[in-house]
């Protein structure tokens, strides 16, 4: 695989950085091995066997192996940080390939961070939640190459030290998968803020800003990629008149946003958190005029880790508004059937090596011959999603529990008549290291039910031992 030809560089970089900033060269590193193993009746697996596995879990039996390895290291004064991971998986079946997870390296200085390479985000709520809180970014594909610009987490700001936060980042990516337009760049930044309404209540907002740009469509040819270009992508300027019709109107290229609505109660017993992801990709998604659509999401936190149930979940998705269902009107900034996750130029959408990058309730068309996606189903992203997850402990251990309900309804002038729903859940338990097993023990079981997805159940095993050296 070409990413492959990255592992040399990385580590050249790694030396590099231990002899300029001068580096402890006592730094452990941290070593994962992993044995996965997954079967079921039918030719696919169960929908939550494979949804929000990073991409790593094919929807077909398999068996495979994965090897991680984590090192973190520090400049004698401590004034700098260096993190960085290589994590591989080799699939014994049913196809004899190898696939990079993560292989990246982070400098941290201070309240700052840069990560050149493809890092996984960062598991929210769990894992409970079916969109890891964002509608339009979840642990559903693999995480793309790129170099990433991000405060550490939230920082004070010098005139709200007591008050006000903020977090944010700055990111571009390259897509190296097979799409229909090749060579596509993707630009994000975010921007938060983290208000203390008083000692137990704070509120947080803010906004993705996602836009796929450049490559060559066999269709549309080369994309706009000048900087002047650029300064209209990263503002979310429309394209001129030698952009394609549509980015004439709306942003150039192609636009994904969410807002982000979240409240947070911390109590003495229980904390509390309800969060609003809201999707938008043109104007009218901007001004709220979807405002129906989004992921609807509480968490609650019983502070009791050893009970029987320690954490819970509720989360409603809605996407059947997209603004309306009148044809866009050129006049009007093309307002109306938003089409979530698809576009007229970058045909392949919102997905990333035949995965939704958004929630996994969107389902992507099936790769062709030539392994390309062509986006989302055409009427598949009209739903409305239910999920409720639960954790806790068993005696000794631990497990946690997922259940969903869809029901999709088609396109506007095309809605499904009996719409088809889905009923999904997932039963899991670990089981850690002990004085009689030397490895970690991962047993999952999961079914669907429904009209959707083929009914199906199937059963899934991880043995895994972690150490340092």
């Amino acid at each position: 695989m070409k990413q492959l030809r990255l592992v040399p560089l990385l580590i050249v970089f790694i030396l590099i950085l231990q002899s300029k900033f001068g580096f402890s060269q006592n730094t452990n590193i941290q070593y994962s091995i992993a044995l996965n193993s997954a079967i079921s009746p039918k030719n696919t697996l169960p929908f939550w066997f494979t949804a929000n596995t990073f991409g790593t879990v094919p929807n077909t039996d398999f068996t495979s192996l994965n090897i991680s390895f984590l090192g973190n290291t520090q400049t004698k004064n401590n004034a700098f940080n260096f993190e960085y991971k290589a994590s591989f998986t080799g699939f014994l079946s049913p196809s004899k390939k190898t696939m990079i997870n993560e292989l990246y390296g982070a400098f941290h200085f201070k309240n700052w961070s840069v990560t050149a390479g493809n890092k996984n985000d960062a598991i929210l709520w769990n894992g409970l939640s079916s969109s890891n809180g964002n509608i339009l970014k979840s642990g559903n594909s693999r995480a793309l190459p790129g170099i990433n610009i991000t405060s550490n987490g939230y920082v004070k700001l010098p005139f709200a030290k007591k008050w006000l936060t903020t977090k944010f980042n700055y990111a571009e990516y390259i897509f190296n998968d097979k799409r229909v337009v090749d060579n596509v760049h993707l630009h994000h930044k975010s921007l938060y803020f983290k208000s203390r309404l008083n000692s137990k209540l704070s509120l947080i907002t803010g906004l993705d800003h996602y836009v796929q740009w450049g490559g060559t469509s066999p269709i549309f040819g080369k994309q706009p990629s000048s900087f002047k270009d650029y300064l209209k992508i990263i503002t979310g300027s429309s394209g001129g008149k030698s952009a394609n019709v549509g980015d004439q109107i709306n942003a150039l290229g192609n636009t994904v946003g969410a807002y982000l609505l979240q409240f947070n109660y911390d109590g003495l017993k229980t904390n509390w958190s309800f969060y609003y992801s809201h999707p938008f990709e043109d104007r009218s998604g901007r001004e709220m005029q979807n405002w129906r659509d989004g992921l609807y999401g509480v968490f609650i936190d019983l502070k009791k880790s050893k009970d029987f149930i320690n954490q819970i979940l509720f989360e409603f998705t809605y996407t059947k508004h997209m603004s309306g269902s009148n044809a866009p009107d050129d006049a009007d900034g093309g307002r109306g059937l938003d089409n979530y996750f698809n576009n007229g130029v970058y045909n392949s959408g919102w997905t990333y090596f035949g995965n939704t990058m958004g929630s996994p309730y969107f389902t992507a068309t099936p790769l062709n011959n030539d392994g390309v996606s062509n986006g989302i189903i055409l009427g598949d992203n009209r739903f409305v999603a239910i999920n409720i997850g639960w954790n806790g402990m068993i005696h000794s251990i631990k497990y946690s529990a997922i259940f969903s309900h869809s029901t999709y309804t088609g396109w506007f002038d095309n809605e499904y008549q009996p719409q088809p729903k889905q009923f999904s859940g997932l039963f899991e338990i670990k089981i850690p290291t002990n004085k009689k097993i030397p490895f970690n023990i991962t047993l999952s079981s999961a079914f669907d039910t429904g009209t959707y997805r083929p009914v199906n159940f199937g059963g899934f095993i991880k043995i895994s031992k972690t150490g340092i050296f």
